[in-house]
This record gives structure tokens, sequence and C-alpha cells, in this order.
């Protein structure tokens, strides 16, 4: 059994290598302070690096999409990355929500 353990963590090693997709994979993360302010300002930014929207609420959650063509694999891809960002509804004040709600509806 341990004949195998070499050759099949190369095989992985070598795929994980050479697909910058799977080495570079869409995340979700809890926003802190910083992430906040910085997806309120590109939500409402039109810019064709980046952009945020809000993807709704859930259990006392928001979650908003983060998406942006500059990141660590663009040198060999051209794929967006895509990270969902998600804080507690408390953490959020009313005209935070309501602007992301508007800027939803004016970038679609």
């Amino acid at each position: 059994m341990n004949k195998w353990v070499l050759p099949i963590a190369l095989i992985l090693l070598a795929v994980s290598l050479s697909s910058p997709e799977l080495a570079h994979a869409d995340s979700i993360k809890r926003a802190n302070p910083g992430d906040i302010t910085k997806l309120l300002k590109t939500a409402c930014e039109l810019n064709s690096a980046y952009s945020a929207a809000l993807i709704g609420e859930s259990r006392g959650r928001i979650y908003v999409e983060y998406v942006t063509a500059i990141h660590s694999g663009s040198l060999f891809s051209n794929d967006p990355k895509l990270v969902v960002y998600w804080l507690l509804r408390s953490e959020i004040s009313e005209q935070q929500l309501m602007q992301l709600n508007t800027c939803k509806r004016m970038n679609g």
C-alpha cells in the first residue's frame, strides 16, 4: 500500500501545478470592517477590473459577492476570482444595506 502513496502524491502535485483553476479556487470569507468598506465602495462603481454585489440575507447574515480580474492567477488565466464575503446583520447599518440593494438594482 505504501508503494502507491508517492506516485499518487506526485500525480496530484503535477495536476495542481498545471491547472491554475485548481491552484486558485474561489472562496468564502468572513468580512472584517475594512472589507465592508471596500465592498460598499466597489458595489456602486462601474469598473472592468472588479465588482461587488449583494447576494442576499439568510439567518442573520449578509452575503456579498466580490469579483476581481486582478489576482495571483490572472497572469495564467483570464478567469476572474470570485470571493463571497459574509458578515452578521448586526455588523452593517440599515443605510449600508440599502446602499448595497440600490447598487444591485442599478448594476443589474
